[in-house]
């Protein structure tokens, strides 16, 4: 348990055992985890996108089960509340001076009375909420706005239905980083899109190798099970020999799954095709043209991390599996390439690629970064540190690491890349590497980073279960498109999980 929080349980502690003295409300328990219903709209009080910042908007939602949707409330003295948002451990708050429309926000403070509420009885098991800085105004919801996100608001007070609450007891429920929810959150998405036998290469092969984290991660025998059934039924749908695909970044994506299936299974057949695949591919890749490094699409010049990150990870994984040293040497080599050309070792930034500029005949770089090359050079780094015991590949790796999470996102929730069909998968690669990183360095500098966008993306999940790939977003009640996007919050779950012996 962080300190925060362990702050934070033993206050809940204190003040409920300074006021255990005083008479409850009928009907509400000190104490006790509720989910507060408008008897108006049936949505539930909600803290907007699950957010954990002080000043976040509480709103109505459709009940997803979310703890962004559930409150301990807490009797702190006679007839006076303190409503704790479970998910992010702060108070209900009104936004301003009590006034008409005035929104109620989560905040931290406990001083004053803007944190505090009475509650009484308004008939037929539901409850008035009064903040106790005005007791004229009443906590609801604006009449007829059933929409997700309205805001719930301080209104004169009155005995309509849209300032009335149920309160709804409920029991604690497992968190983003325990294994009951990660079990729960794959087999909703794994049902929800019907995984096992969909189509498609490059993003079927990074979901398998989804399955093969949760495989790796918890030793679970139902998901060796299922990835054996999605291998054949890829191997049945792409064809035998992957070499028809002119995209050499999508034929290592399927070299991974193929040999890290070795890798847990011992299965020799996965090894086989990826041997023999990966030399294909990079026989056909590899050129001096910019002095080195693999060609993205077969027909075109640029050079793009996108294949070179993979593919240096791939000759890992290789190595390992076939004891043959010259797949490590072939991965320091691009390494080495990459290091002049696809990424700054000073600052840890993966640029996207590099091509020839044909007006001026000079190479030209393209700097965008994504999750997707920041994850496969994190793994890199960290196999051929790994393996050499070299101290740059580990200080190179500390760099990609702090890059994605302090120049990317300054320390908050992951929340982009969520348009066309390659971005929405991308962040589940990066916390596959995140892992590799802190278990095969023992470095926790991501930890607390990981498991706040594990905790925000779980409790952003919609009443089916799936949650989008914008983390800090709440996902709608409409199913998210594509399997491949809704994938990433699984990944991140799976992969925040500590591996079982």
């Amino acid at each position: 348990m962080d300190f925060c929080r362990l702050h934070y349980v033993l206050f809940v502690i204190f003040i409920a055992d300074a006021a255990s003295g005083f008479a409850q409300t009928k009907g509400v328990t000190s104490g006790a985890i509720y989910t507060l219903i408008s008897k108006s709209t049936n949505k539930v009080m909600d803290v907007s996108n699950a957010s954990l910042a002080d000043g976040a908007t509480v709103d109505s939602w459709t009940n997803t089960g979310s703890d962004a949707q559930r409150w301990i409330i807490t009797q702190t003295s006679k007839g006076i509340y303190t409503l704790f948002n479970v998910g992010s451990g702060k108070l209900l708050h009104i936004a301003a001076a009590p006034a008409d429309k005035v929104h109620v926000i989560q905040d931290g403070s406990s001083s004053g009375t803007n944190g505090q509420w009475t509650i009484k009885s308004a008939g037929k098991g539901t409850f008035y909420l009064f903040p106790v800085a005005d007791p004229k105004f009443s906590l609801g919801v604006n009449a007829g706005d059933t929409a997700n996100g309205t805001a719930v608001s301080l209104y004169a007070s009155s005995n309509g239905d849209t300032q009335k609450w149920v309160f709804q007891k409920e029991t604690s429920q497992p968190v983003a980083h325990t294994e009951a929810a990660t079990h729960k959150a794959f087999e909703d998405w794994a049902t929800g899109y019907s995984v096992q036998t969909g189509k498609g290469f490059w993003d079927r092969a990074e979901m398998m190798e989804i399955v093969l984290d949760a495989y790796e991660v918890t030793k679970e025998e139902k998901y060796k099970t299922m990835f054996d059934s999605m291998y054949q039924h890829f191997v049945a749908s792409n064809k035998s020999d992957w070499l028809y695909n002119k995209y050499n970044d999508d034929i290592t994506w399927a070299v991974l799954f193929s040999v890290r299936g070795y890798l847990l299974t011992g299965n020799k057949t996965y090894l086989e095709k990826a041997k023999d695949q990966f030399d294909k591919m990079y026989a056909r890749a590899f050129t001096n043209t910019f002095g080195g490094g693999l060609i993205w699409y077969e027909t075109k010049t640029s050079k793009n991390a996108c294949i070179n990150g993979p593919a240096m990870v791939a000759c890992c994984y290789l190595a390992q599996a076939t004891g043959d040293s010259t797949y490590y040497n072939k991965a320091i080599a691009l390494y080495s390439w990459s290091k002049l050309n696809l990424f700054n070792a000073a600052t840890g930034k993966v640029y996207d690629n590099i091509d020839l500029n044909k007006s001026t005949g000079l190479i030209k770089t393209s700097f965008w970064s994504s999750t997707y090359n920041q994850g496969t050079y994190l793994g890199a780094a960290t196999m051929l540190y790994k393996q050499t015991k070299e101290r740059s590949y580990l200080d190179e790796a500390q760099k990609f690491a702090k890059y994605t999470r302090d120049s990317m996102y300054a320390d908050k929730v992951m929340n982009n890349e969520d348009g066309g069909n390659d971005l929405p998968g991308f962040k589940g690669i990066f916390a596959r590497y995140a892992r590799m990183y802190a278990v095969e360095t023992g470095k926790t500098d991501l930890n607390d980073w990981l498991l706040m966008n594990a905790k925000v993306a779980y409790n952003n999940r919609n009443s089916h279960g799936l949650i989008q790939t914008k983390w800090a977003t709440r996902t709608g009640e409409t199913k998210p498109k594509g399997d491949f996007g809704s994938s990433t919050a699984v990944s991140l779950l799976i992969n925040v999980l500590p591996l079982k012996e």
